[in-house]
């Protein structure tokens, strides 16, 4: 199992080389808590104040969450409206997580996520949980469009203990 996931935001097909604008790695430890994070704001909402989209994504969100060797389109498919509503449930993410401080071994095991599967969390120490508030942050501005490009020939990696850093890419041009 890797410990990176690559994730994107094409609206399309993705191309065979990633797109610093469009793409970046993420550290699956912060995803998985992101994502699982997301989950449960929209459980806690009303049935009835649920996005309209969230039925239809929210199988995916939750193994994307536990099984971290399949690349996540970040765009889900969701038109315009709902790209920015999963953008601002992200935000609000980042914001728990960040109120959060750290995360447990203990609370990973008791969090479930997707079919018995939970949280994913390799450490017997805690964990700060700013690195992954910074990942469901810039997770925002992907889906958004707005991420800022790394170095040429690089990809952004969010989500690792040290935080956001640049990740030389073999065969990633400066184009």
């Amino acid at each position: 199992m890797s410990k990176t996931k690559s994730v994107g935001c094409y609206g399309g097909p993705v191309p065979e080389r990633p797109d610093p604008w469009r793409e970046i790695w993420a550290y699956d430890e912060a995803l998985s808590l992101v994502l699982a994070q997301v989950v449960r704001i929209v459980e806690e909402l009303p049935a009835d104040e649920r996005p309209r989209w969230w039925a239809a994504v929210e199988h995916d969100l939750r193994m994307h969450a536990v099984v971290t060797d399949l690349y996540l389109d970040l765009g889900l498919e969701l038109e315009t409206a709902g790209r920015e509503e999963f953008a601002r449930l992200l935000e609000d993410a980042a914001t728990r997580l960040r109120d959060r401080k750290e995360f447990t071994a203990e609370q990973a095991a008791a969090w479930e996520v997707h079919e018995g599967a939970t949280v994913i969390f390799r450490s017997a120490e805690p964990r700060a949980t700013e690195p992954a508030a910074e990942l469901a942050g810039a997770l925002a501005v992907l889906l958004r469009g707005k991420l800022e490009a790394p170095s040429p020939g690089a990809l952004w990696r969010y989500g690792a203990p040290g935080g956001r850093e640049e990740v030389a890419m073999a065969g990633l041009s400066a184009e």
